[in-house]
């Protein structure tokens, strides 16, 4: 069999990743299988275990890719951090996780699955991206806000991050969710993510 570069196995590899996350849009995770995302790429399914052992492995990648697109967007707004007041600032916050709706869910509803059934190696791959994504907020925070040290910038990041895991589902609901919500009277929370991100962001920036 023939060797391929390396811009060819990365190609491969994006594809892969591709397939999984056109599923994950419209399929529970549960049912997503290897055969599924095989056929969403243009080589045989064989070769995707020379990138990942299990779909599992595959979903990781994919939350892996959505850290470092944030952190490119975090990135991005500490461009402007030295003219951004707080509402610009938790407009744009709220803005970069619009974007990253894929993020949310699979903190959300997915997490453990994924980093249980993987490979360490590939494990810390996400928690490079992680990483990157901590110092990207801490950037945009020191930018923004140039008064605050670092306990207090920590303080804004650890009441933000945590909030990210919880979220999504109360920013998406299933038909079968709102039916449920409605049968028992439960208000459901008449805002948007976009909103609920920008409300705790004002909260955590206004926060003493």
């Amino acid at each position: 069999m023939p060797r391929i570069s390396k811009e060819e196995s990365r190609a491969r590899r994006d594809e892969i990743i591709d397939s999984c996350a056109a599923l994950y849009r419209t399929e529970n995770y549960h049912d997503i299988t290897m055969s599924h995302i095989a056929k969403g790429v243009s080589f045989g399914r064989a070769n995707i275990y020379n990138y990942f052992q299990c779909k599992d492995e595959i979903m990781l990648a994919l939350l892996q890719r959505e850290h470092e697109l944030w952190a490119d967007d975090l990135d991005a707004l500490a461009a402007q951090a030295g003219r951004l007041g707080d509402e610009q600032l938790a407009d744009g916050l709220a803005a970069s996780l619009q974007a990253r709706e894929q993020m949310l869910k699979l903190l959300a509803m997915n997490l453990y699955d994924m980093e249980q059934n993987s490979r360490l190696e590939n494990l810390i791959q996400l928690k490079h991206a992680y990483g990157r994504v901590i110092a990207s907020l801490q950037g945009l925070l020191a930018g923004a806000k140039p008064g605050w040290d670092q306990a207090r910038i920590d303080r804004f990041t650890f009441g933000f991050m945590p909030f990210l895991h919880g979220v999504y589902p109360y920013a998406f609901h299933t038909r079968k969710q709102t039916e449920a919500i409605e049968a028992v009277g439960v208000a459901k929370p008449g805002m948007s993510l976009h909103e609920m991100v920008r409300t705790l962001v004002l909260q955590l920036l206004e926060a003493d």
